[in-house]
């Protein structure tokens, strides 16, 4: 059996882990759409589509297991850029969780190591060029960055790569920070979103693109 492609978005905002209702409704992530993004690739062959918990720790810990458990050939993982209306591919993920913004437990995190003693980054292992390239041509709004924030993505990125390296796997790894979706873009007055059609084109892209590049790699 082919190795498949593990894709990653976090858990909506809306519930906490047990079940129980989110107690901050109005938090910025409450508009992250990549669960509805996994929900439509869930069940494609070739494809793994998982949520992960919007906690620090846990998250890390999740994607750690579905490694484990699903030996992919390549991991994409997908966050949420409230500011941003392009895909925005992350280069670096940095050794600090430093953000005010709590996590779905209520968790703030503002000045801590991610691994204490870790490298001080860790990047990304796609060729990003291409990437880009690949998005462009599809007709997506694309650009990059260095700077993955301190918060739940950047936490998720360093640790999935930290996990990588210390296990010794050879497992490309690319993470990506969403846009919002239009109506939330909107009613937050900001700039125009994405709209979901598109941003699900962009990780059958990214998808196609690691298949073609990794066909016949088990």
């Amino acid at each position: 059996m082919t190795a498949p492609i593990l894709l990653t978005g976090f858990a909506p905002f809306g519930t906490l882990p047990d079940g129980g209702p989110d107690r901050m409704p109005d938090h910025p992530w409450a508009g992250d759409p990549t669960a509805l993004l996994m929900d439509r690739l869930a069940g494609e062959p070739g494809v793994v589509a998982a949520t992960l918990p919007p906690l620090y720790d846990a998250c890390g810990d999740a994607f750690a297991e579905l490694l484990e458990r699903h030996r992919p050939k390549a991991a994409l993982a997908f966050g949420y850029l409230e500011s941003s209306d392009s895909i925005q591919v992350e280069r670096l993920a940095w050794n600090r969780d430093e953000s005010p913004l709590p996590d779905a437990a209520g968790t703030v995190r503002d000045a801590a190591d991610i691994v204490p003693g870790g490298p001080a980054a860790h990047g990304g292992t796609l060729p990003v060029p291409r990437v880009m390239r690949e998005l462009a041509m599809a007709g997506l709004p694309v650009t990059f960055g260095d700077f993955s924030g301190g918060y739940l993505g950047n936490h998720l990125f360093y640790r999935a790569r930290h996990h990588i390296e210390s296990a010794g796997l050879d497992v490309p790894f690319g993470f990506f920070h969403m846009p919002p979706l239009p109506e939330r873009a909107q009613s937050l007055r900001k700039r125009g979103g994405l709209a979901l059609e598109r941003q699900e084109l962009a990780v059958r892209t990214l998808v196609r693109m690691l298949q073609n590049a990794l066909d016949g790699i088990a």
